[in-house]
């Protein structure tokens, strides 16, 4: 080969290189310090004119319905690939619609500042970062051009630059935008974080935070250990005092409240036909397909709502009406619909053998021993004399077991393996055949009436055509019909709350929403929120989408700003405040009592002072990391760096109660090892008061933004 041609099949290397790494550089601008934005500069996805709807606007800046619905189009087809084409659930869809609208969002706010800001990059800052300092480009480029060891080589590098192909032209105008928008990006952060700064103090404090190592005795006594009945008792003077002396706990900003219903739109018996149709209309082809040259597996990964799963499965893991038919089928057999607890499916066995495990299926009626254990063993031999008689273990159990949902599972535990039920429980059910009715068997939770349905010790491999049933368009539809019916009622004048009753459906009432807040069940809705605040009370909103179906929403009360009224707050929020308070008084006196008690700066001298007391000690703990003895208490960590060898600290009050702190060792300052960690220790708080400044910028963008949010009407 001639060195022109050579030459030749270098370039086109390095372009078939560049070509197949490009959807690394250009699928996704990640900027680090504003983690979850996408910059997308000037994209249109559609090229819509002016014509299309427009369902929000930022600060007059349009955001159309078309851009928003093909950006979650597309996270949702990336979802589908990511689980082999598997749809997603209208739990995700919803999280997805949120995310998007919030990126939406803050691109546009974003966009809008750094115009006003003058922010820009300008050519020469590019082609100087391309042209002579390419070996600091951002990693995505710069793998483009790394030899096999991840050695740059700027001899590729300044080749890929004399190329004039189509592909290289394209590929470095895709070069530019990016290296365009991290200019811009570093600027912005530039403009936000030049007011952030770390004091020597602050890196002092965290060095001691994260690597001081503290010994120390300490006595902890329990707010909630404090039961003398005077404390509770609170008059309404001291109430009044407490609201008084903190007032600005009690600041209210302009509010309102709001009561509302949700209209579900649960899948129907139509639905749930329909689904079973579909399945079954699978179910011959299922049969049929051979799992030769992954047909079978491109065949339920296809048309299944989990992926194709190809090892063998012990009975505990498989679901109840799936394991009935592989018990009895052979291999190559294909079940009918059946219905499970995680949904509808097909089943078609293709292997089974024998496991080193045995398992066990068994029901149970539990008598728990309340507070009194010989009552509750003679509960239990007069329900085990009734199913020895005759009677239905699973009527019995759901009648009689005080386990928790025994009336909906009648008792049935499914299989289970070793180690999985207590030692007593299990030794019943593995030493007894099956049909057998074993018990009374006492256990910590009380005593069981145990049956033992089987054991076994198959394994099975299968093929599944799994579906949820999920609510057809007609049954969303219906749901939606539903709640504004019920709105026009409201409207016509009937009474939210009767109307709700008659036709059962339950009311919830909202806390307090402020004008930046959000409204129950849906997030990031501004122009809910202003429309609760524009309409008067008793207006009534129409249907929004929620997750399960559709909200009604009315407004019950406005408050405006000031003060929370004292009677609105007496009970439910003064009193609990006062209680509490006279709580940590009482328990500070008895730890000033304690304190003159301490003999030899031993806090263990104390432990015949008041029982109950909980007395410690702690070996070389780092404040950033507290012992699990003390609950991972982090509210004492600054005040034991504060203590010197030999001191006894005074009452140290946290949220759970009061500690006594005997300071054991806090040794001197290290100053060569603090010189050696206070680089990376300032940079990492630089970064953290950086991520926090820009939340802040971003944050205070939004709140002060006139959004119009209109997604309700769309979606």
């Amino acid at each position: 080969m001639s060195k022109e041609k050579e030459k030749v099949h270098h370039s086109t290397g390095i372009m078939n290189k560049m070509r197949d790494k490009m959807p690394v550089i250009i699928i996704i601008l990640i900027i680090a310090f504003l983690a979850t934005i996408i910059f997308e500069w000037g994209m249109n996805y559609l090229g819509m004119n002016n014509q299309n709807f427009v369902f929000a606007k930022v600060n007059g800046e349009e955001i159309k319905a078309q851009d928003y619905d093909l950006m979650v189009q597309q996270r949702v087809q990336q979802m589908r690939e990511q689980n082999n084409g598997k749809d997603v659930d209208d739990a995700t869809l919803q999280s997805i619609r949120d995310q998007v609208w919030q990126e939406m969002l803050q691109q546009t706010l974003v966009k809008q500042e750094l115009k006003k800001l003058g922010i820009e990059a300008t050519n020469a800052e590019v082609l100087d970062w391309i042209y002579q300092r390419p070996e600091t480009l951002p990693e995505p480029i710069l793998r483009n051009f790394k030899d096999s060891t991840g050695v740059f080589n700027m001899a590729a590098y300044q080749q890929a630059l004399t190329l004039k192909s189509p592909e290289a032209t394209t590929f470095w105008n895709q070069v530019e935008n990016y290296l365009r928008e991290m200019i811009v990006s570093q600027k912005l952060q530039s403009t936000i974080a030049s007011s952030v700064i770390v004091t020597e103090g602050d890196v002092l404090q965290r060095y001691k935070e994260l690597w001081q190592p503290l010994t120390f005795q300490y006595a902890f006594l329990d707010v909630n250990s404090i039961t003398d009945t005077n404390v509770f008792a609170v008059n309404d003077q001291e109430l009044k005092d407490y609201y008084e002396k903190n007032k600005f706990e009690f600041k209210q900003q302009e509010a309102v409240k709001l009561k509302y219903i949700i209209f579900p739109d649960n899948p129907t018996a139509e639905d749930s036909a329909q689904t079973k149709k579909v399945l079954a209309a699978l179910s011959k082809e299922f049969k049929n397909v051979q799992e030769a040259d992954s047909a079978l597996i491109k065949f339920v990964n296809f048309n299944s709502a989990t992926p194709y799963n190809n090892e063998f499965q012990k009975p505990n893991a498989i679901g109840k009406g799936a394991l009935g038919f592989l018990f009895e089928a052979k291999p190559g057999d294909v079940s009918e619909v059946i219905i499970d607890q995680d949904g509808y499916k097909v089943v078609r066995l293709l292997e089974s053998k024998d496991g080193t495990d045995t398992y066990v299926k068994a029901s149970h009626i539990l008598v728990n021993f309340g507070t009194d254990t010989a009552d509750a063993k003679k509960k239990a031999d007069e329900i085990l004399a009734r199913v020895k008689a005759g009677e239905d273990f699973g009527t019995l159990a759901s009648q009689l077991s005080q386990e928790p949902n025994a009336n909906q599972s009648r008792g049935e535990l499914g299989w289970f393996g070793k180690g999985t039920m207590v030692k007593e429980f299990e030794d019943a059910a593995y030493n007894n055949a099956p049909g057998s009715i074993v018990g009374p068997v006492k256990t910590t939770f009380g005593y069981h009436i145990i049956k033992v349905e089987g054991k076994s010790n198959k394994e099975f491999r299968f093929a599944e055509l799994k579906e949820t049933v999920k609510p057809s368009n007609r049954t969303r539809e219906l749901a939606k019909t539903t709640a504004t019916d019920f709105m026009n009622d409201v409207q016509g004048g009937q009474n939210f709350d009767s109307l709700a009753k008659f036709l059962n459906f339950p009311v919830a009432v909202s806390p307090e929403i402020t004008k930046d807040g959000t409204f129950p069940l849906v997030n990031n809705n501004r122009n809910l929120v202003k429309w609760a605040f524009d309409s008067k009370v008793g207006s009534i909103h129409t249907p929004v989408k929620v997750q399960g179906g559709y909200a009604l929403f009315q407004i019950v009360e406005k408050l405006q700003e000031g003060y929370k009224n004292f009677d609105s707050i007496k009970v439910s929020i003064l009193k609990p405040k006062v209680v509490l308070e006279k709580k940590f008084a009482a328990l500070k006196n008895t730890a000033l009592d304690l304190k003159t008690k301490i003999q030899g700066n031993d806090l263990t001298t104390l432990l015949n002072q008041l029982p109950g007391l909980k007395v410690e000690k702690i070996d070389s703990m780092k404040t950033a990391t507290p012992d699990p003895k003390m609950n991972n208490d982090m509210e004492i960590g600054y005040s034991l760096l504060q203590l010197s060898d030999g001191t006894i600290s005074d009452p140290i009050r946290t949220q759970r109660g009061i500690y006594i702190i005997n300071m054991i060792n806090n040794p001197p300052l290290n100053q060569q090892d603090y010189l050696e960690k206070a680089p990376n220790i300032r940079k990492e708080l630089m970064m953290q008061k950086q991520q926090m400044a820009v939340q802040e910028w971003l944050q205070n963008l939004q709140t002060k933004a006139d959004i119009e949010d209109n997604r309700d009407m769309f979606f």
